[in-house]
């Protein structure tokens, strides 16, 4: 680490250096018209359009073509397009983005905590885990920034930022789009789109789909019981007005519907190697609904734009599993949610001032508001006798029954207020100095009421976060085709409350983490502009990471903070063009290393388990809730210093290639892309026999048909070709039984699809 950290230091200072005395012209290739130029990629990363060339970030744009040609889905579809993203599922339903190793340690704690990778869609904040779940539809791309945002973008973005822009209106013009695709088990995905035109001054779009498919994994437990499966629906509507040049609004409504059984959760001690079979005896189901409702103003002043995003979000999720992951018969006991239920309300506005380009300072000044309220009943039973009674009755809250091990009721109130401004100075024609600060203030206000067979509480927790973020940049033109930069950048993600009772070593409230970036890269473009070419090195000190911490009391496990994280690594992304543009190649590369700071220690929940469950005193005599028990669990912590950060895999990338064929009445064009995501740990303990997730490699073909002059377009895609069990992710379940699983990436699919437009 220390060589790493000597080698970014130098190449920063360097970078200073030649940007205090670089000269105010140089030599460079800037024809970009050449027959296999690539074409520019326009951001929004800034708060206003840029080329990714000249934007100082580490910044990726997946564009809604190369969805398409994957047959991507969701974001979790992005592993290992973009480099340093990765997508993993935990407890069976909730996805954790993680970008450079930072997102989020705390699965199971959704309305306490917040994800550690923004999202936004079309500028507004998506403020949960669960909305992740989402599939993507009517999009136009997807902008990933690494690493911390601490100006523009507020709280949750300790890892990065994903910024989801859908298509549109379009004045004056009428046409439409759709596709139907059918594939194996049982796929089928209708899309379709219409742009109505409402006179000269508005338009309206309208877009929706459907997809489903049937599960992947068999339950060899419950008959004709598959998981892994899809049924859901999405739809839009947006409304444009523009009634004088310079002012524009537009309307949107967004909503979704899913209802499957859920993602499989495999136990790793099911004796059927089959990775997509399992057997467990308690069915799993997914619910989740959502809805937004947002209003996008952009007013031009001759020296300023306003800008508005006001909007709003409801959410309801409804969640059973089966949390031993196993059948009574494999391991004698069972473990089952009965009721996993959330619901969120919550407001919005961001009003943001930025400036008019073409100026010696480029300036944004802003502020966001949120307001958010859910709430979320939890009903989970254990026992040790077959066929047992796991119904939640109207009275459970006032009458547990003997095998309730956990329920609670719960509401949060959480508020989030920012202030901030972002600055750049063209100090030459080819160097820029930027500045940006942010003061966050956040707060949450959980009102628990807990029960179960062994007791009932209430808690009433509060907390207040007051913490300013920042980012400081330079950027250097070398020559009208090479662009460098060096920042540092600190990002930040609130504190919270634990809503348990009783516990030992869990604190009522967690403190905020924060992450300090320090980031040098580079923007080419080379052999004519049919080379594109970026590449970026970091280096994090990353402080307080929350994560679950586990108790001696069952069930009061919550969320704690690891005092010192050390991260870095080097990142890469290529795109090349030749042959008079028949012929394209993308890559993306990223090797990433970390480790946890030395002399922290923390309770494994699978050592408490371990002892709790153990035959001989102090534990036989009511293990959990025994003092001398207790003192053993805690004496048996474990110093975690030097560990690598989950969710964080060495090394990973992709490489793509395309190439059209001209041949009658259309174009023919044959893709192949080859993924790889390198082994990675699932948690910070880095046990190997229940947190090491090896590395896989996934091989994708589509081939695409183009009638010339028509609109219709076919296109035959297979994924995982080689049928290859990926494990994309392997949990430990701190609470109940505390059994472990794995849950796969999707066997091989063969997927067909017509579409037109016109």
């Amino acid at each position: 680490m220390s060589r790493f950290k000597w080698a970014w230091l130098s190449a920063a200072l360097l970078f200073n250096i030649a940007a205090a005395g670089a000269p105010q012209s140089g030599a460079g290739n800037s024809d970009a018209s050449g027959d296999d130029g690539l074409a520019e990629v326009i951001v929004t990363a800034e708060r206003r359009e840029s080329d990714i060339q000249t934007t100082p970030l580490a910044i990726s744009v997946v564009a809604s073509a190369a969805l398409d040609a994957s047959f991507v889905n969701d974001i979790a579809g992005l592993n290992g397009l973009v480099p340093s993203l990765e997508t993993t599922r935990t407890s069976g339903f909730e996805n954790i983005v993680t970008i450079r190793g930072v997102g989020s340690g705390t699965p199971e704690e959704a309305p306490t905590t917040v994800p550690g990778v923004s999202l936004y869609v079309d500028g507004v904040y998506v403020s949960n885990t669960v909305s992740l779940d989402q599939t993507l539809f009517d999009t136009d791309q997807v902008e990933i920034l690494r690493g911390p945002q601490g100006a523009l973008y507020g709280q949750s973005s300790t890892g990065g930022t994903i910024n989801v822009s859908t298509r549109q209106p379009q004045l004056g013009q009428f046409g439409g789009s759709g596709d139907f695709s059918v594939g194996t088990y049982q796929l089928t995905r209708e899309r379709a789109a219409l742009n109505l035109p409402l006179g000269d001054t508005a338009a309206l779009r309208l877009s929706g789909q459907r997809y489903d498919h049937e599960g992947f994994t068999r339950d060899t437990a419950i008959p004709d019981f598959r998981e892994d499966d899809a049924h859901d629906t999405g739809a839009k509507a947006s409304l444009l007005w523009q009634p004088f040049d310079g002012l524009t609004a537009i309307v949107t409504g967004q909503w979704y519907h899913a209802g499957n059984h859920g993602a499989a959760q495999k136990n790793i001690n099911d004796p059927n190697p089959d990775a997509w079979s399992i057997e467990q005896d308690y069915p799993s189901n997914f619910g989740l609904t959502t809805a937004l409702y947002h209003l996008n103003l952009q007013y031009q002043l001759p020296w300023f734009a306003i800008r508005s995003v006001t909007a709003s979000q409801y959410l309801r999720n409804q969640l059973q599993e089966d949390s031993s992951r196993s059948a009574f018969s494999l391991i004698h006991a069972y473990d089952d949610v009965a009721a996993w239920n959330t619901s969120l309300h919550n407001w919005s506005e961001e009003f943001d001032l930025v400036s008019r380009p073409g100026g010696p300072i480029d300036w944004i000044v802003g502020g966001f508001l949120l307001h958010q309220t859910s709430e979320q009943f939890v009903a989970e039973f254990e026992g040790s006798t077959a066929n047992p009674d796991v119904a939640v009755l109207p009275d459970i809250e006032s009458a547990p029954p003997a095998n309730l091990a956990y329920g609670n009721d719960s509401q949060v109130l959480r508020k989030s207020c920012s202030l901030f401004a972002q600055t750049t100075w063209h100090t030459t024609s080819r160097w820029r100095l930027t500045g940006g600060w942010r003061w966050n203030e956040d707060s949450y206000a959980q009102n628990s009421y807990n029960f179960s067979a062994f007791g009932t509480s209430t808690v009433d927790h509060r907390t207040l976060d007051r913490v300013p973020t920042f980012r400081l940049e330079s950027d250097l033109d070398l020559t009208p085709d090479n662009l460098v930069y060096s920042s540092l950048a600190r990002g930040y993600k609130p504190g919270g409350v634990n809503g348990t009772y009783g516990q030992l070593v869990i604190p009522p409230v967690f403190g905020p983490e924060t992450n300090t970036a320090m980031e040098v890269g580079s923007r080419n473009w080379l052999a004519g502009r049919s080379l594109r070419l970026n590449a970026d090195a970091f280096y994090y000190i990353y402080r307080n990471m929350q994560y679950i911490e586990t108790d001696p009391r069952p069930f009061d496990a919550g969320i704690g903070n690891i005092p010192m994280v050390h991260v870095y690594g080097l990142e890469a992304e290529a795109s090349y063009r030749a042959l008079h543009e028949k012929l394209a190649m993308n890559a993306a590369l990223a090797l990433e290393e970390g480790a946890v700071g030395r002399g922290f220690r923390t309770i494994d929940s699978t050592l408490t388990h371990a002892i709790e469950s153990a035959s001989t005193p102090p534990c036989s005599l009511g293990g959990g809730y025994n003092p001398q028990c207790d003192a053993l669990v805690i004496a048996a912590a474990r110093d975690i210093g030097g560990n690598v950060p989950p969710a964080m895999p060495r090394f990973s990338g992709s490489l793509n290639v395309a190439y059209v064929f001209d041949i009658p009445n259309g174009e023919l064009i044959p893709r192949g892309e080859l993924i790889y995501r390198g082994s990675e740990w699932a948690r910070i303990f880095n046990e190997p026999a229940l947190d090491y997730v090896p590395g896989y490699a996934v091989f994708n073909i589509s081939v695409r048909y183009r009638l010339t002059g028509t609109g219709l377009s076919m296109q035959l895609a297979g994924t995982n070709l080689a049928n290859r069990a990926g494990v994309n992710s392997r949990y430990t379940d701190p609470f109940g039984t505390g059994q472990t699983s794995q849950q796969f990436i999707a066997p091989r699919q063969v997927i067909y699809t017509v579409g037109f437009a016109f």
